[in-house]
């Protein structure tokens, strides 16, 4: 099976406005592929949501309980492939 990950753009585009972005997350909730997302994507997410589009805390945390439900987290390097 594939892994894939989503730029946060993804995340928030499903999550605000659905449409195509909101298929590929129902594809990965169906397991037709391995989704990973990093601490750095789950944060930048919640604090769009949270900054542009004024989501109460209790909506943020559904958001970021949902993302955790499909996705498996992976530890990325803070400084790259140095």
């Amino acid at each position: 099976m594939r892994g894939v990950t989503f730029d946060s753009n993804i995340y928030i585009s499903a999550l605000v406005f659905g449409g195509e972005c909101a298929r590929l997350i129902r594809m990965a909730r169906a397991r037709e592929f391995r989704l990973a997302i990093s601490e750095a994507i789950l944060r930048e997410v919640i604090t769009v949501l949270r900054e542009d589009f004024h989501w109460e805390p209790y909506r943020l945390q559904d958001a970021r309980q949902r993302m955790l439900s499909i996705a498996r987290v992976v530890m990325t390097d803070a400084l790259g492939d140095q």
